[in-house]
């Protein structure tokens, strides 16, 4: 297993299919166990043993990359390779900043980007996919630190029945058809509006992809969208954005599966949105 775990933990870049294959067969001889199976298609497949395994065999891969660069920290070096998790359609200015930031600290790290929706980041860290990653708190069963907050606010076309309000109830939206972004981060921020996820009738009418497409549509009168507030463009066109009555605070964090087990360059990323988060502070909040 060590010659694959170090196979695997340079990245396969440069390896022919054969390659790959002589490994994978040597090491399936050596455990004694079939890891993949191939159909008549030639899809391959995990068996039920090469699943189990590959999550032993993660875990592996990230501690001793954590081990590695301990020891380069010994020796006065910031190195190595770091797995960040993100969903961007719940902090894309945060991840922005913070990435500029621990880029230019620690240049010789490698920072390589995973993007999915809320709840694939969470599978991500808890299957050591990723070392750390942004998430909505609270977040169960890992270890996350707050790193700021934001707050939902309401988009609406002008000469909506709701555009004069100055801030808009659980039940101003009910009869609402909402259109929001196909993540599950958006049924989370329906539920902190008040809005039941499993209604007679649901008020999503939309889903779309992307951002600028919600936007429009707001714009055309289709529906109107919840949206967190660092989201919202810095120039409103065609649009009113209003805030929430109770306000809905959403607070963004960073996880670990673990912090006393996570990897030097997790935490000094973790350091390094928290020093960013501080200096947030002192800047004027935008409102709604």
């Amino acid at each position: 297993m060590t010659e694959a775990a170090s196979e695997n933990r340079s990245g396969l870049h440069g390896l022919t299919q054969s390659t790959v294959s002589h490994a994978l067969s040597a090491l399936e001889h050596e455990l004694g166990v079939t890891l993949l199976e191939r159909n008549h298609k030639g899809v391959v497949a995990l068996t039920n043993p090469g699943q189990k395994i590959l999550l032993h065999t993660r875990a592996l891969l990230a501690q001793a990359e954590a081990i590695e660069q301990e020891a380069k920290a010994a020796r006065g070096e910031t190195s190595g390779k770091l797995r960040l998790g993100t969903t961007l359609s719940l902090c894309p200015d945060v991840l922005a900043s913070v990435l500029t930031r621990f880029r230019a600290s620690y240049p010789h790290m490698e920072v390589v980007l995973f993007e999915g929706m809320l709840q694939e980041v969470y599978k991500w860290i808890e299957s050591d996919i990723i070392d750390v990653g942004f998430v909505l708190l609270p977040a169960s069963g890992i270890e996350s630190t707050l790193i700021t907050t934001d707050e939902l606010c309401v988009l609406v076309p002008p000469g909506h029945r709701l555009h004069a309000k100055t801030a808009v109830s659980a039940g101003d939206l009910r009869d609402e058809g909402l259109i929001m972004a196909k993540t599950e981060c958006s049924f989370q921020m329906m539920e902190r509006a008040g809005l039941e996820r499993c209604r007679s009738r649901p008020p999503l009418r939309y889903q779309a992809s992307d951002s600028a497409t919600i936007l429009a549509m707001v714009r055309e009168g289709l529906g109107i969208t919840l949206i967190p507030r660092m989201m919202l463009p810095k120039k409103l066109e065609g649009v009113v954005a209003l805030p929430l009555d109770p306000p809905q605070p959403l607070q963004i964090g960073l996880a670990v599966r673990s912090q006393e087990m996570a990897s030097r360059g997790a935490t000094l990323f973790v350091q390094t949105a928290l020093a960013w988060a501080q200096e947030q502070i002192l800047l004027p909040p935008r409102a709604c």
